[in-house]
């Protein structure tokens, strides 16, 4: 107990270095926590179903022109029910599912926003999902649904919801017959209501039709194996894989769901590059604690020989500074908790999960196991070097006159933030790029939304009427994603898989796409592509008239339009086919007057005042297409978020060091001015012990910055800025500077002062 007691009296006594130490392992603490929790997330996604070893996603591999491409979580309708059949020692059950993402669920004029998936009987068993009410066999009639007890108490305030009805955008009257437990926020497949699949319109034979996810749960994790095995012998049966004739084939094989989730290059690329920053945030608090602790050496010896003169042994001051680490470290974590609790909105806002997801009981040992490492890491080294101080220093000044280890501590954190701040400066070109890409469209004032109406042709010439409203266009699918179909040859062969939209002849216009050559469609069975299609056609004689061969077989191509981005900037550029025939119209496209935000609020009050009976909602296009790049715009905003941190705690740990330096050269300092030395002499001395430093510390770190930045823009197939190498040259001499800068402002005043009150002090 007296150890704690001299601890709380030193510490009292030593308020402005402790004040620094605090700050500084607030800050690593606080974003170091956060980045490490996100990766604990990540590596424990999809453990939240029963057994998720047994669990597996079937994954499907297209080859085309004997290109296998990349797998995809994709199946065709009969897959899973064929895995089951065909492997009955491996396989318990399985499960076709379809995502229909997030739907308005109506309850009179309450509205309830849910993702919705499409499923069969066997899902809950097959994914591992507790059923809590209900017989899961009624999902095999027409618009029954089971929900989450979450999303029941939302719509309905209780969880005794069997035989309660709701409306699928007020248009179709859903039966709920049971509830079950929902998930936690990281697994895949959390719906919080799921609708039979039964009498679901999408086609789901051996042809096509891949719009589906299938799930299978194994008897023994180990059969995932046995299946791969025998998977292509089995699906031949059924679908001949036969590339060399149609030109296209498809493999399918087992992954598990915790592997397939984790092996994923996005998530290996954002596990890496997070912990990357972390263990960089998390050293520089670590090295700058042990600096400022280090660097008061010299005062505090005589202390330490005070308590050995008094009795104390080597381990009890050595347990003393162990109690002073411990307190330091615990009142940091208290004001590292009042932050995450206090900017909980702009967090979750960054690293896209909720602060309660991200410090479960699974997750929980992150934080744990990183207040361990930093308080061995900053309580033993220093704790260390004080307990081994000789009782002899209680009757002689000390002096420290070897400054190496500041120098190493110094180097790291200089790595630090020159790693991350290379980083950051990728990061945020890349996104500015990205934001002003041009799409080969206009989005600017235009809305959409999705429409489920018999005759959808009476809504948009209604809608065109409104005062807001300067143009209106309908087609199958928006732009910000579109179907695909095979484009065959002559020989009935595929050439390639294209996307398509049907649309009305409003449409192209309205975008403002770019017609190269020919004409907009005006009438049924017209079609206009883009260059891309027309490349990877063996036509020589160009594409106006001629015969666009497909599965919907769209028609007689009219006009030849620029090349846009048909998805978004991760995916390489589509060939795209717009057509007019079939009628598949559920979306409309419309153009507003300005001010764009008010014609907007205005034209969705005025739809749910003359269409009553339909969830029409339009959204800003500009803002759907940034959704897109939310990740990276999250991204960059952790990295800013890690680069403040870095460099607060860095310039810390410089400025202590700088003063310790002057401390320790006081009289060389003062010998050297009354010698003749100038004032920029002594700054000149200090920057230039500095510099040596921190040269090789910048050009370290960003090497290591353009590795993981030239990894971090592989995602952007559309496009992605070059790194070069006078672009690090500039970010290594803007480093450089702010270090020099730094070291001289603190310097000034020291380099200024009168020698003779330096050496009156010695």
């Amino acid at each position: 107990m007296k150890q704690l007691y001299y601890t709380l009296m030193t510490l009292l006594r030593g308020r402005s270095s402790n004040i620094i130490k605090v700050i500084s392992l607030t800050l690593g603490l606080f974003i170091g926590i956060i980045l490490f929790a996100r990766v604990a997330f990540e590596l424990s996604y999809n453990k939240g179903y029963k057994e998720s070893d047994k669990l597996a996603v079937v994954m499907a591999t297209y080859t085309s022109d004997g290109m296998p491409g990349t797998p995809m979580k994709v199946v065709m309708g009969p897959v899973p029910e064929t895995i089951m059949k065909d492997f009955p020692d491996e396989v318990e059950c399985a499960t076709l599912v379809q995502n229909q993402g997030e739907v308005a669920f109506f309850l009179g004029e309450q509205r309830h926003v849910g993702n919705l998936v499409m499923a069969d009987t066997l899902f809950f068993r097959t994914v591992g999902i507790t059923v809590t009410s209900g017989q899961e066999i009624d999902l095999s009639m027409i618009d029954m649904a089971f929900i989450s007890e979450d999303f029941a108490k939302c719509i309905f305030g209780t969880t005794d919801v069997i035989g309660k009805t709701v409306m699928r955008d007020k248009n179709k009257e859903i039966t709920i017959r049971g509830t079950y437990l929902q998930v936690e926020d990281n697994n895949s497949i959390r719906p919080d209501i799921v609708v039979s699949i039964a009498g679901w319109s999408s086609y789901r034979g051996w042809g096509g039709g891949d719009s589906f996810q299938g799930f299978v749960r194994l008897r023994q994790s180990s059969d995932i194996e046995k299946v791969n095995k025998r998977m292509d012998a089995v699906i031949d049966q059924y679908m001949k894989f036969d590339p060399e004739t149609k030109g296209w084939g498809v493999r399918y094989h087992l992954e598990n769901i915790c592997k397939e989730h984790i092996e994923n290059p996005n998530v290996k690329r954002l596990v890496t590059i997070m912990s990357f920053l972390a263990v960089a945030i998390l050293l520089i608090a670590a090295m700058n604690y042990i600096l400022i602790a280090i660097s008061s050496l010299s005062r505090r010896a005589k202390g330490v020989g005070v308590h050995k003169c008094n009795g104390a042994t080597s381990t009890q001051v050595f347990v003393m500074f162990l109690w002073e680490t411990a307190i330091i470290i615990l009142v940091s974590l208290m004001f590292a908790s009042l932050l995450i609790f206090n900017l909980r909105g702009l967090i979750e806002d960054i690293i896209e999960v909720n602060i309660e997801s991200l410090f479960t009981l699974q997750t929980l040992w992150v934080p744990l196991l990183i207040i361990a490492v930093i308080f061995i890491v900053a309580g033993v080294i220093p704790g260390r070097i004080f307990s081994h101080i000789p009782v002899t220093q209680v009757f002689r000044k000390y002096t420290e006159r070897n400054s190496s280890w500041k120098r190493v501590l110094l180097f790291i954190q200089f790595v630090g933030v020159s790693f991350v701040f290379g980083l950051l400066v990728v990061v945020f070109v890349q996104y500015e790029r990205v934001m002003n890409f041009d799409l080969g469209y206009q989005p600017r004032n235009i809305a959409t939304s999705w429409v489920r109406m018999e005759n959808p042709d009476i809504a948009v010439k209604t809608i065109e009427n409104f005062p807001m409203v300067e143009k209106a266009a309908l087609s199958w699918l928006t732009v910000n994603g579109y179907s695909g179909d095979h484009v065959k040859g002559e020989d009935g062969k595929m050439l390639f898989s294209t996307r398509f939209n049907i649309v009305t002849p409003e449409f192209i216009p309205l975008y403002g796409f770019q017609l190269l050559e020919g004409r907009n469609v005006m009438a049924p069975n017209e079609v206009v592509v883009n260059e891309e299609y027309v490349k990877r056609m063996p036509w020589t004689d160009g594409a106006i008239g001629k015969q666009s061969s497909s599965g919907n077989s769209f028609g007689i191509i009219v006009g030849v339009m620029k090349d846009f981005v048909d998805s978004s900037l991760f995916q390489e550029k589509n060939p795209v086919a717009f057509a007019t025939t079939p009628k598949w119209h559920n979306s409309i496209s419309v153009k507003l007057k300005e001010p764009f935000n008010e014609s907007l609020m205005n034209l969705n009050k005025e739809v749910a005042e003359v269409f009553p009976n339909n969830n029409i909602l339009f959204s800003s296009l500009e803002k759907d297409i940034e959704s897109k790049y939310v990740s990276v715009r999250r991204f960059r905003d952790s990295a800013i978020v890690a680069f403040i941190g870095i460099l607060l705690i860095t310039l810390m740990g410089l400025f202590g060091y700088i003063n310790d330096e002057i401390q320790r050269r006081s009289k060389e300092i003062a010998i050297r001015k009354v010698n003749g030395a100038e004032a920029w002499n002594v700054l000149k001395l200090l920057s230039r012990e500095v510099s040596l430093v921190a040269i090789p510390a910048i050009v370290l770190g960003i090497i290591v910055s353009y590795f993981i930045g030239q990894d971090w823009l592989d995602q952007f197939a559309g496009t992605r800025i070059e790194l070069s190498i006078a672009m690090y040259a500039l970010l290594s001499i803007v480093i450089l500077a702010v270090i020099i800068i730094s070291v001289i402002l603190k310097s000034w005043r020291v380099a200024n002062e009168n020698p003779v009150n330096s050496i009156k002090s010695e």
